[in-house]
């Protein structure tokens, strides 16, 4: 029986597996009271790191540090992992940071008998907007990397999964190559155009209506020369853009794309000290959607008016919890948008399910339908909306599209 002592006994760390056969850590977090909370998070890729690292800092110096602890002031136990990698002669890894940060929050839920999100956010009704891949670059040299949906009409986390589920199978049967997809079973596109066509085709033939019942997602590719100045994502800058900005202006207004997805530049990002030393990876212009003659309610006449920033945070790939809450309230007060990605490296931990709907992050980013990783969050959002119905604002999700929320 779990007990109230939510004092921290003992932080295990233990190796486990990412989609792929890529190394990923695990830790647990143990309360007096017999509650407990584990969280998986991936090790880098690139930088040496083994998940045997992480497993030994937990024991060596991760341990000691949380061992007395209240999981319930989480800000005192990230600010005690926050020093390992400040004032500690050996920084632990940043796999580590995450995994000890969330599984505490875990551990605090179990022990007050919540699940995650109702425990950040009791009275929480919001449900985020979900964005689901279907198509990605499979040249190297293509301007984006990743084309998704996001079911704007969408009223529950069902009619989501149905919309998305759907869509990827009609872009498997209208791409010419089909069979050729990733790991993640996502066809896969050799030129932006027609990447944007086919998944415009995608969304017709599943007989959804581009701009109105479907919106696209657009992931700048990371490794094309260059990037975007913020004043290249107008559309309406003609005369002041780059070339590449005007393809992508070009594109956004021939196709329903109301989020671009690009790397921060220097200054560009409301800032603190956390989020700039934990290094979150990407940002979002969410694109807000009107009539071409200030009609609402003819769908296929929509189009984006505006791109705004919006800040977007994998919680298992950048440091403690509580730092990428600060980031959030950060960008909120600058009138920036917040959105969680779950870890593209293809754990099966969701625990960025419950922190996007905890948090209240305006979108979720799941990935693909086709994922094995990606299956495990999609039924953990089915499981929580199935707890939060009927009082969950799914019935807004299209108001809050337009407004950019």
């Amino acid at each position: 029986m779990i007990v109230a002592d939510t004092t921290i006994a003992r932080v295990t760390g233990r190796r486990a597996l990412a989609v792929g056969g890529t190394p990923a850590l695990e830790a647990e977090i143990h309360l007096r009271g017999g509650a407990s909370g584990r969280a998986v998070a991936p090790v880098a890729a690139g930088r040496g790191r083994t998940a045997h690292a992480g497993v030994h800092e937990i024991a060596s110096v991760v341990d000691a540090a949380l061992h007395g602890l209240d999981a319930r002031r989480h800000d005192d136990v990230d600010a005690s992992l926050t020093r390992l990698n400040t004032y500690s002669p050996t920084r632990v890894g940043a796999e580590v940071l995450a995994a000890c940060s969330i599984g505490a929050l875990r551990a605090a839920a179990e022990a007050a008998g919540q699940p995650l999100y109702r425990y950040l956010q009791p009275d929480t009704g919001r449900m985020p907007l979900v964005v689901a891949t279907v198509l990605a670059s499979g040249a190297p040299a293509t301007e984006l990397g990743q084309l998704s949906v996001l079911p704007l009409t969408a009223i529950s986390a069902e009619e989501a999964l149905d919309a998305c589920a759907a869509i990827h199978s009609a872009a498997l049967r209208e791409s010419p190559s089909h069979r050729a997809a990733n790991d993640a079973g996502v066809p896969l596109f050799q030129d932006d155009e027609r990447g944007l066509e086919l998944l415009t085709a995608a969304i017709e033939r599943a007989g959804f209506v581009p701009g109105g019942e479907i919106a696209i997602a657009a992931e700048l590719n990371p490794g094309t020369a260059g990037r975007v100045d913020p004043a290249d994502r107008s559309a309406g800058g003609a005369g002041r853009t780059s070339r590449r900005g005007e393809r992508l202006a070009r594109w956004i207004e021939r196709f329903p794309i109301v989020v671009l997805e690009d790397r921060f530049a220097a200054g560009e990002c409301p800032t603190t000290e956390s989020t700039s030393r934990t290094g979150f990876g990407s940002l979002l212009r969410v694109g807000t959607l009107a009539g071409r003659d200030g009609e609402t309610d003819s769908p296929g006449d929509w189009q984006v008016r505006r791109l705004r920033g919006a800040i977007i945070v994998t919680p298992e790939q950048a440091g403690t919890a509580s730092e990428v809450l600060t980031a959030f309230d950060t960008a909120r007060r600058a009138g920036w948008d917040t959105a969680v990605a779950a870890d593209a490296s293809g754990t099966d931990d969701a625990a960025a399910v419950h922190l996007a709907v905890g948090w209240g992050a305006g979108i979720l980013k799941l990935g693909s339908v086709a994922d094995a990783a990606s299956a495990a969050r999609w039924n953990e959002l089915l499981r929580i909306d199935g707890a939060l119905r009927p009082g969950a604002s799914h019935a807004r999700m299209l108001a809050a599209a337009r407004r950019v929320h």
